[in-house]
């Protein structure tokens, strides 16, 4: 019997492809952009029509500069440029528009969208659930451990089951931010260790299991047999003091301060705030119904 499942939405990633993807002459009653809004509204109705889940939560990336990974270093995520003010108003927006449809979500400004669905996970793992990760980052497969977990690219179309990660990154999910410390995340602007990418990164963990193991083994990476072994122990052990600091920012947090057990169950629509909603944003005629049709 399959248990029941929730649906943890990697916001931020779905808004950023809508903005990027829809055309900026899309605006609101102010005539303010509502490009990204637009598509996320869409992104929205498409998975509620196509999943039909009975929970399911966003979780939104609020503020680069005070999250406590930039406390550890400084320089994570400093290569990315911050959102435009346009696209920060979306960003509310569609915080908004979750309400008035029904569904949970969350922000901080200490912890990271993918730290709050971790968080989530967990909780709701307690409770016997499944877990669905919505989003295109690969990093977010750590969080599906459980056997009928999946994480979910909903845009093209591609789940992966834990089984599907061991098959694509050459690890367990349980290691995949081990795989990250060691390899580096260039998106993340996180340094690891030089010469070391994913599938080199995988050979040692497959050998020693976790980055613990790894560092209290360094001396005996020489030996293994793949080619530039001698070379990959020399680079860690002159690198070493990397990894403790990447895993910190590579590994989920699991302890974001939430409620207790956070209400995830899909409400429906709230027809009076989604229609004042939807009179803000210039959504009309068959944007607005398709909402009303799901919902009934």
């Amino acid at each position: 019997m399959q248990p029941p499942r929730v649906f943890l939405i990697d916001a931020s990633i779905y808004i950023f492809r809508a903005w990027h993807s829809y055309e900026t002459t899309i605006t609101d009653r102010e005539g303010q952009p509502a490009n990204a809004v637009f598509g996320f509204s869409d992104f929205l109705y498409q998975l509620l029509r196509q999943a039909r889940p009975l929970h399911i939560a966003c979780a939104f990336d609020q503020s680069q500069r005070s999250s406590f990974r930039r406390e550890i270093f400084p320089e994570y995520k400093a290569n990315r440029e911050p959102a435009p003010p346009e696209l920060r108003r979306q960003f509310e927006q569609c915080r908004q528009f979750c309400r008035v449809v029904g569904i949970a979500e969350f922000g901080s400004e200490r912890y990271e969208a993918d730290d709050i669905i971790a968080t989530l996970a967990r909780l709701y793992r307690e409770q016997g659930f499944a877990i669905t990760v919505v989003t295109a980052d690969k990093d977010l497969t750590q969080v599906i451990t459980g056997e009928h977990d999946r994480w979910w690219d909903f845009a093209r179309g591609v789940q992966f089951a834990p089984h599907d990660v061991k098959r694509h990154f050459g690890v367990h999910p349980s290691q995949i931010a081990d795989l990250l410390a060691l390899s580096g995340d260039k998106i993340d602007n996180v340094p690891g260790i030089p010469g070391v990418g994913y599938a080199t990164a995988a050979k040692l963990l497959q050998k020693f299991g976790n980055l613990e193991t790894v560092l209290d083994n360094h001396d005996h990476i020489g030996a293994m047999k793949f080619r530039g072994a001698q070379r990959v122990q020399a680079l860690l052990k002159a690198h070493r003091h990397l990894l403790p600091r990447n895993k910190r920012l590579t590994q989920v947090a699991v302890d974001v301060e939430l409620a207790a057990t956070p209400e995830l169950r899909w409400r429906g629509l709230e027809p009076e705030a989604f229609q004042r909603c939807c009179d803000e944003l210039s959504l009309r005629g068959l944007l607005q119904q398709r909402w009303f049709n799901l919902a009934t």
